[in-house]
């Protein structure tokens, strides 16, 4: 009988134990395409100053690019995203005009249906963004 109840208490604890420790096999994974909300979508910012100057984002099912109104424009394609917490990190490959590759990362976090907040590189500021369908118009001409 004493043997019997040591076996079992050992067994009750090996199996507890083994219980407790869960593996998150997905918290390094990179998937293939863009995060559900930000796919075939547009943000952009509040209105900057007088002059109506924003930045803007935009993700198809293979690209994401964030652009301000007066500057170029650099499209990562390719991406794929990675989940950390609340904040989807974004990889994509940028070809500047020299034909040379770069790596370029963007972090993603959804805030709403109609809100993210959004920023360039693996740290630093994420700005808030709200969806929009068509681009405004200065002087009847697209503002982007």
């Amino acid at each position: 009988m004493n043997k019997a109840f040591k076996l079992g208490v050992t067994a009750l604890v090996a199996i507890s134990f083994g219980g407790l420790t869960a593996t998150t096999a997905d918290a390094a994974t990179w998937h293939k395409g863009l995060p559900k909300f930000v796919r075939n979508k547009k943000f952009r910012t509040k209105f900057e100053n007088k002059y109506k100057e924003y930045t803007w984002a935009r993700g198809t099912k293979r690209t994401f690019s964030i652009k301000h109104t007066q500057a170029g424009i650099d499209v990562a394609k390719n991406v794929k995203y990675q989940k950390k917490g609340k904040t989807y990190l974004i990889k994509g490959i940028y070809v500047d005009p020299d034909a040379k590759r770069h790596t370029s990362y963007y972090r993603v976090r959804k805030i709403s249906n109609k809100k993210i907040k959004a920023g360039f590189g693996k740290r630093g500021k994420l700005m808030t963004m709200t969806k929009f369908k068509h681009f405004p118009r200065v002087n009847g001409q697209i503002w982007n």
